[in-house]
Parts: structure tokens; C-alpha cells; sequence
């Protein structure tokens, strides 16, 4: 992938995230103006053991305004990336805008709350939680292949290897079990094997963070070992706000994604512009 098609993927991306952060926040005001009840989830909180934490009570409000949020992280991460990264040509960088354009899926669980979801459990919110945990999947996957790939990978193998990486996610999501019955506070079904699932996001996750440690030491590049600190609190910010079903989760984990992703990037470009 050369460095015009690159960007031209980018710009198209940023564009199409922009219409989606526009019918996001139209839902939002659309369920604002409605003011409706949302009862039936109060009991089926994502993170259990919380349920009872005086700091972390049930607001779908807050799952909501999560849910709005992503797409407009995700549209002013790729208007960055596409202005500070315009005329460098690096791997890193074309695998993260991949990962930022996708995380702005997140937002298609705002179809929940406006069409009142958990009345009509069904096809409608299996489908929805798919495309959700596709989202989740592969955008671990880009964080991972961002730096695995640094090591070896031309940049004409980019392409093919972020659509195998779309196709893996696919896939996986269509054989993982969905009980559309079981909603959960922040609007999405917890598949079957959750447990195993999350692990395995974990663990990628974790393995990203210790990848971009490890060739930071190999390459004796320090941008490289603070980046790694920006992918762990990327990871951190971006799991409370999937879960997010209070307040306290929308703050910490808007602060932490936002702050995680500017050191990334702050650290990459540095890299990058002395080399």
C-alpha cells in the first residue's frame, strides 16, 4: 500500500465516519427527547460484582453517552492521523487508523435504546452485539499488527493482511453463541464462551503492549516503550467504555482512551520524524 492510497483510504474513512457520528448523535438527542424508562436492564450489569459499589451506580444515560462518544473519537482520531501522518510512510500508523475507523462500529448499539431493543429480544440485537464484538476483535487484532509487523512486512502486504485480519474477526463472530434474551447494561448480548473470549482479547492485548516494549528495547528507541504505555491505557480506556453503564466508567474511561491514544501518536510521529 503506498503512502497516497494510504491516505486516500483515510480520508475516505474519516468521511464515512462523519455521517455516522452525525446519525449517532441524532439518535442521542432523539433519546434525550423521548426521556424514556429503561427498566428492564437494571439487573444485568456487565460487570457483576460492581452492581453494588457505591461509586458505580446503573445510569443508562451513561451506557448511552459511551456509546455516542466512540464514533467521535473515532472521527477526531482519523482527522489526526491524517494531518500529522500525511506524509510518513509507516506501518504503525496504517494498521492504528484501521483500528480507529472500526471502533467507530461501537455505535451502532445506539439502535437499542431508540427502537427500545430489549423489548424484542431476536435477529435485531444478535446482529448488533456481532458487529460489536467484530469491532472489539479486530481492533485488538490492528494493535497487535501494528507493531508485529513493523519487523519484515512491506508496505504492498498491508492491505491484504487487514483483511485477513477482517475476515478471521468475521468469522469467529458467526460461530460464537448469542443468547438474545441475555442484554446486558450496556447494550450488548454477552456471547456464549464469554469468558474465553475475553480472555483471548486479554491476552492479544496485553501481547501488543509487551510487543511494542520489547522492540523498543531491541531497537533501543524509548518511543517505542512509551507507546507501549499508550497501548495499555488505550486498552484500559477502551474496555470501560465498552462495559460502561455508569458514570464513573464514562469519565475514567473517556480520559484514559483519550490520553492513551495522544501519547501513541505523539510517540510514533516523534519516532518517526528523526528517522
Amino acid at each position: 500500500m503506498t503512502l497516497a492510497t494510504r491516505n486516500h483510504f483515510i480520508r475516505i474513512a474519516t468521511l464515512t465516519v462523519l455521517v455516522f457520528v452525525l446519525l449517532t448523535l441524532a439518535a442521542f438527542i432523539l433519546i434525550l427527547v423521548r426521556n424514556e424508562d429503561i427498566p428492564a436492564l437494571a439487573q444485568a450489569r456487565t460487570i457483576g460484582f460492581l452492581s453494588d459499589f457505591i461509586l458505580t451506580p446503573y445510569s443508562p444515560m451513561a451506557a448511552i453517552a459511551a456509546i455516542t462518544l466512540f464514533p467521535l473519537l473515532s472521527f477526531i482520531g482519523l482527522i489526526y492521523i491524517l494531518f500529522a501522518f500525511e506524509k510518513t510512510q509507516t506501518t504503525e500508523i496504517t494498521f492504528f487508523a484501521a483500528c480507529v475507523f472500526i471502533v467507530a462500529l461501537e455505535g451502532v448499539r445506539i439502535l437499542i435504546p431508540v427502537y427500545s431493543g430489549w423489548m424484542t429480544a431476536g435477529f435485531y440485537i444478535s446482529a448488533i452485539s456481532r458487529v460489536v464484538l467484530f469491532c472489539r476483535l479486530f481492533t485488538t487484532l490492528c494493535l497487535l499488527s501494528s507493531i508485529i509487523f513493523t519487523t519484515g512486512q512491506t508496505s504492498q502486504q498491508i492491505g491484504p493482511s487487514i483483511f485477513l485480519m477482517a475476515f478471521f474477526s468475521f468469522s469467529l463472530v458467526n460461530v460464537v453463541p448469542f443468547n438474545s434474551a441475555n442484554l446486558s447494561t450496556s447494550f450488548f448480548i454477552i456471547p456464549g464462551y464469554s469468558q474465553m473470549i475475553f480472555l483471548f482479547m486479554g491476552v492479544l492485548g496485553l501481547l501488543s503492549s509487551v510487543s511494542y516494549l520489547v522492540q523498543g528495547k531491541l531497537r533501543n528507541a524509548k518511543e517505542y516503550t512509551r507507546a507501549a504505555g499508550g497501548i495499555l491505557l488505550i486498552l484500559i480506556g477502551y474496555s470501560l467504555l465498552s462495559f460502561c453503564d455508569s458514570w464513573l466508567f464514562f469519565a475514567s474511561g473517556t480520559i484514559l482512551l483519550i490520553q492513551g491514544t495522544w501519547l501513541y501518536l505523539k510517540q510514533i510521529h516523534r519516532y518517526y520524524l528523526w528517522q
